[in-house]
C-alpha cells in the first residue's frame, strides 16, 4: 500500500475534453474526490500486458487449416477509463497500447492481433494517435468488445478490421465529446483563501475561456473546442465504418444486438474473435469482410477505383474506403486494365509499322506522279530517259516496266 499522486491523471480529469460515456463520469465522481483527498491510499497496480494465444486457424470452409503451424494471436487489453499516459493504479495509457500494437505488427511470430476492449472511453488526447496506429497495422486486427466500447474506446474499435461483441447487451457507440470541471474557488474563498490572478498587458485573452466557463457562458467553448473535436471523431468513424448511419452520431449508446451490421460486425465469444483473427492471417493478400475497410492512399489506385465504377467514400485524410466486395471489383478492374494495356501496346506497335509502310508508299507514289508529269510534257524524251535509267541500273527485258510498277504501287496505296 502506498500513496499515489498522479499529476497527469488529475490534470486530465480537471482540464481535458473527454470522449467518454456520460453516466460513467457521474459514477466516477466519488473516485475523483478520493484522488484529490490527501488521506486516500491506493494500491500500486500494473497494466495488463499483452499475451499471445496459439490457435489452429480455420479456413473459409470452416475446417482447420492444413498448415502444420498454428497461428499466434497477440491479445492486447484496453480497459477502464483511457488516458494518454499509464495510470499508476490502473490500466495502460494509449501511448503504451500503441507501442504494443506496433511491436506485435512487426513481430514475425505474430499472425494477428485482438484488442480486448472493456472501456467507457477516455480523454481525447492520445485517442486519435492510437486510432491511426490501429488503422495502419499490416496484420489483421480484431476488436473484441467485452461488455462496453463507448466513446473513445469505440473510436479505437472502429479503426479495427472487424468488431465482435461478447453478448447482445454489450454497449457500443456514444460517439461524442464532453468536458466537465470543478470550480473549487468559491468553497476555498469561504475558508478565507483569497485568489489573485494577474496577466501581462498583452495577454488579454489568457484567461478569457476560463472566465467564460466559470460564469456559465459555455457557447464559445462548445463551438470552438468541443464541436471540432466531435466532428473529427465522427469523420473518423464514418471513414472506418461506412455502414454507420447518421443517427449513430448523436452520442447515443446502443446494445450490440441493435447495431449488428452497422456499428459492429457480429456477436460472439472471445474464442471466436481469436479464431477469426487467425483465419484472416492465413493469406498475405488479406482483404476485409463486408462493412470493413480497405484504405488506398496512392493516387493511381484512387483513380483506378473511380475508373472501375466502384462507389467510394472519401475520408477526411483523402484516402478511399472500400468494402470487401468493392475491393474485389477494383482488383478485377486492375487485371482487366493490365490486359487492356498489353493489347493496346501491341496495337500501337502494329500501327507504327503500318504507318511507316504507308509513308514509304506515299513517297514512291510521289515519285511516280512526278515522272507521269514529265511524260505528259514530252513522252518521247521522258521514255528515252527512263530507258537509259533502266539500262544504267542493270535492268533487262524481264524487268518490271515503269507503268506496271506504277499500277502496282497505286493498288498497294489503295
Amino acid at each position: 500500500m502506498m500513496r499515489a499522486f498522479q499529476p497527469h491523471l488529475v490534470s486530465a480529469i480537471l482540464t481535458e475534453p473527454w470522449a467518454i460515456y456520460e453516466k460513467v463520469v457521474s459514477d466516477y465522481a466519488p473516485i475523483v474526490l478520493n484522488i484529490l483527498n490527501k488521506d486516500v491510499v491506493f494500491d500500486a497496480g500494473e497494466p495488463v500486458l499483452p499475451s499471445a494465444i496459439s490457435v489452429n486457424a480455420r479456413n473459409s470452409a470452416g475446417s482447420v487449416s492444413s498448415s502444420s503451424d498454428p497461428v499466434n494471436v497477440s491479445v492486447i487489453t484496453i480497459a477502464g477509463p483511457l488516458t494518454k499516459n499509464d495510470q499508476f493504479c490502473g490500466p495502460a495509457g494509449t501511448k503504451s497500447i500503441g507501442n504494443w500494437i506496433k511491436q506485435a505488427d512487426k513481430d514475425p511470430s505474430i499472425g494477428a492481433i485482438v484488442l480486448n476492449i472493456d472501456s467507457p472511453g477516455g480523454t481525447v488526447n492520445g485517442t486519435e494517435e492510437l486510432g491511426n496506429i490501429i488503422r495502419q497495422t499490416k496484420k489483421p486486427i480484431i476488436a473484441f468488445v467485452e461488455d462496453m466500447a463507448a466513446s473513445a474506446a469505440y473510436w479505437l474499435a472502429a479503426a479495427c478490421d472487424e468488431i465482435i461483441a461478447n453478448n447482445s447487451t454489450a454497449q457500443v457507440g456514444s460517439i461524442g465529446v464532453l468536458t466537465s470541471f470543478m470550480d473549487m474557488q468559491p468553497a476555498l474563498e469561504l475558508q478565507g483563501y483569497k485568489f489573485h490572478l494577474i496577466t501581462a498587458p498583452q495577454s488579454t485573452d489568457k484567461v478569457k475561456t476560463w472566465q467564460q466557463l466559470r460564469s456559465g457562458n459555455y457557447e464559445e467553448y462548445k463551438e470552438n473546442v468541443l464541436k471540432p473535436l466531435a466532428q473529427k471523431f465522427i469523420d473518423s468513424v464514418k471513414s472506418d465504418r461506412p455502414s454507420a448511419e447518421e443517427k449513430h452520431f448523436t452520442a447515443d449508446i446502443y446494445f450490440a444486438q441493435d447495431v449488428v451490421g452497422s456499428l459492429i460486425d457480429k456477436i460472439g465469444n472471445f474464442d471466436s474473435a481469436v479464431s477469426r483473427a487467425a483465419e484472416l492471417s492465413l493469406t498475405s493478400a488479406y482483404l476485409p469482410n463486408p462493412n470493413t475497410k480497405l484504405n488506398m492512399n496512392k493516387p493511381d489506385l484512387k483513380r483506378l477505383a473511380k475508373a472501375s465504377g466502384v462507389p467510394t467514400l472519401e475520408s477526411v485524410d483523402g484516402s478511399i474506403t472500400l468494402t470487401a466486395e468493392q475491393a474485389v471489383a477494383v482488383e478485377g478492374a486492375l487485371e482487366a486494365h493490365e490486359t487492356s494495356n498489353a493489347t493496346l501496346s501491341q496495337k500501337v506497335t502494329d500501327s507504327s509499322n503500318q504507318q511507316a509502310r504507308v509513308t514509304e508508299l506515299e513517297g514512291q507514289l510521289q515519285t511516280a506522279n512526278e515522272r507521269i508529269a514529265e511524260l505528259e510534257k514530252d513522252p518521247a524524251e521522258t521514255t528515252a530517259d527512263l530507258n537509259k535509267e533502266t539500262d544504267a541500273n542493270g535492268g533487262g527485258a524481264n524487268d518490271e516496266s515503269f507503268f506496271a510498277r506504277l499500277g502496282r504501287l497505286s493498288n498497294q496505296n489503295k
